[in-house]
């Protein structure tokens, strides 16, 4: 199991941060880092509303890498976290590279989690882990999480990488949704059909408002919707799932997008404005 392999020295990165409310918008606050992990200076694309971006300078992550982000959201805050780029795990030599990802809603937050892809390349040997916290019900979160495996544009696949990735939705202490991914040299699950069916890309977007009508009619348009890719979308009480899986990651993206602007006035409650990052 990738959990019991041993972390060889590599370059630790950690950053933590706060959003706080400060009169009539939200702020950052108690910024820590040490290491290859920064934030950038958030800007307001949205007057109250702060879009932040966690940047890797070295661009891309090995064996014996360990990088840690950590995200509070104070009460009644509200914010857009993304990157500016695709993170990358490289070729690990048997070395395993490590990447943890926490995210904690106090009460009455709203966040929408929208990161560029993750790719793993082949050789590589990684962990990858993203949870979220959210201590009241009255929390609003729109979040997604892309990975690939290998490079399929330049005819890579991913026959002698390991990996163990984990999503995971708490509220109120309880687990509402865990999904997780293991492959290795023995799995299986890359070609089969209950696993990626021969996809090397996929990712999975949450869409959690404490709203039953609300998020049923959500889970309706979705299902009902022409995609690029093959889509599913399910719904967990007040928590909408919807998957995608292809090998086009210029589709993938863009059912994300449609299915984000769809979603935006529906769960947050305000009208779909294209994050100017995602222009470049």
């Amino acid at each position: 199991m990738i959990q019991q392999q041993s972390i060889k020295e590599g370059w630790r990165g950690f950053l933590s941060f706060t959003f706080v409310q400060s009169g009539q918008r939200t702020v950052v606050k108690d910024k820590k880092h040490f290491g290859p992990l920064v934030l950038q200076r958030p800007y307001y694309q949205e007057i109250n509303r702060p879009s932040v971006l966690v940047i890797h300078p070295p661009g891309g992550i090995v064996g014996g890498d360990v990088l840690e982000l950590n995200v509070l959201m104070k009460p009644d805050t509200k914010g857009l976290v993304s990157t500016p780029a695709a993170t990358k795990f490289y070729r690990s030599n048997d070395r395993l590279a490590k990447q943890t990802q926490t995210i904690n809603l106090s009460s009455d937050c709203e966040l929408e989690w929208l990161p560029q892809e993750t790719l793993f390349f082949n050789e590589s040997v990684s962990e990858n882990s993203l949870k979220f916290t959210l201590q009241s019900q009255n929390n609003k979160l729109i979040a997604w999480d892309i990975i690939g495996l290998g490079r399929p544009a330049r005819g890579e696949g991913f026959e002698n990488g390991s990996l163990f990735q984990s999503l995971e939705l708490h509220i109120e202490d309880r687990l509402i949704f865990l999904d997780r991914l293991h492959i290795d040299l023995n799995s299986s699950l890359i070609d089969s059909a209950a696993g990626l069916n021969g996809s090397q890309l996929s990712a999975t977007a949450l869409f959690y408002k404490n709203d039953s009508d609300t998020m049923k009619s959500l889970v309706e348009i979705l299902q009902n919707r022409d995609w690029l890719a093959p889509v599913g979308v399910t719904r967990m009480d007040n928590l909408v799932v919807l998957r995608v899986l292809g090998n086009d990651l210029d589709d993938i993206k863009r059912v994300l997008y449609q299915a984000w602007k769809v979603a935006r006035p529906v769960v947050i409650g305000v009208p779909a404005i294209k994050p100017r990052i995602w222009n470049t």
